[in-house]
């Protein structure tokens, strides 16, 4: 990616940051996080983000419903620490809180140093976007988002974010890929394993709640089943996506390690591929047909029962592969800790 700093009057920016849709990247956290990046002329991959995150492998669900929440990378069990220290430049957080001590004229000043070293800012309310320049002397800001103008242009933000991270000097030394891929695998075991965390199921117990309460909405009321549809959808999207993310970050770090442990790894890319690209999807690998949202359904058409049958069939042969990943996982561990 090539950007430029450039200035109109009392507006700077920088021209060329590329923003994201969530059709492709669900995580918002790490999207920014790889388009900032990219701005900067680093590689780092949104699946590699992902995947060594842990994220790529956790099943959640909230305990409350179809909640969208769900997903994200920062509610229950957190996936955020292992994708922060695979950046090669540091994050200084800034967070709106009263116990913070931070104010909003020291935000907006970061930001207005970091754009002007041409070093895009992650900022976040419920899901995660990019300042890319500001104006009236950082008063204002220049941002994309891909909940805003579809990610392709920029607006003006002028309201106050949760916080913001500001990427800042280059990192003297990485963590060793091969202790974060461990890592990342030990934390889907736990993940897998586990009940809960806070206010979400996690693992094998998600998937049976997920199913559950799909074939209890038969007997729910219509209204019932129109606030389900949309949290039911994005959770499908996104389990259909990290898995996707999974299978693409285990082959590329495969090549890490010696031969029999990379063997390993691609065969459990493999589970996942086929959970992301053939169980959970249509021939398209498209997950909407299967579960979809409220403004993709044609006049007239409802999410009926059967489309909701074909859902729990699809989600039930997943979770048998998913269960065949995390054996394999736990089986491989031990030699990639030799490897």
């Amino acid at each position: 990616m090539e950007t430029h700093i450039r200035r109109d009057g009392d507006r700077v920016w920088i021209e060329g940051v590329v923003s994201w849709s969530f059709g492709e990247r669900a995580s918002s956290i790490h999207a920014a996080q790889a388009s900032a990046m990219a701005a900067i002329g680093e590689s780092v991959s949104y699946d590699h983000l992902v995947g060594v995150s842990g994220l790529a492998f956790r099943m959640q669900l909230s305990k409350h419903g179809f909640c969208p929440s769900s997903p994200h990378p920062a509610c229950g069990f957190r996936c955020l620490t292992r994708s922060s220290q695979a950046l090669p430049v540091n994050i200084r957080v800034f967070e709106l809180k009263p116990e913070s001590g931070c104010t909003i004229s020291k935000i907006r000043g970061a930001v207005v140093e970091s754009i002007d070293r041409g070093v895009p800012v992650e900022y976040g309310n419920e899901e995660d976007g990019l300042i890319i320049g500001y104006q009236k002397r950082g008063e204002e800001w220049l941002c994309l988002h891909p909940f805003r103008k579809d990610g392709e242009s920029y607006y003006v933000e002028t309201g106050e974010p949760w916080g913001v991270a500001v990427f800042t000097d280059r990192k003297s030394d990485m963590p060793s890929p091969n202790k974060m891929a461990i890592e990342a695998l030990e934390q889907a075991v736990e993940m897998a394993r586990a009940d809960g965390a806070g206010e979400y199921f996690l693992g094998f117990r998600a998937w049976e709640e997920y199913i559950s309460r799909l074939r209890a909405l038969d007997a729910a009321d219509d209204g019932m089943r129109k606030d389900a549809m949309l949290g039911n959808a994005w959770i499908y999207d996104c389990l259909v996506q990290h898995r996707r993310s999974a299978s693409s970050y285990l082959r590329t770090i495969a090549g890490e390690f010696e031969i029999d442990a990379a063997h390993q790894l691609t065969s459990i890319a493999d589970r996942y591929s086929r959970i992301s690209d053939q169980v959970l999807t249509d021939p398209n690998h498209r997950a909407i047909s299967i579960a979809p949202y409220p403004f993709t359904l044609q006049d007239g058409e409802t999410w009926s029962s059967a489309m909701r049958a074909e859902q729990v069939t699809r989600l039930e042969d997943a979770a048998k592969l998913e269960h065949e990943a995390i054996r394999l996982i736990e089986h491989a561990i031990p030699m990639l800790v030799s490897s």
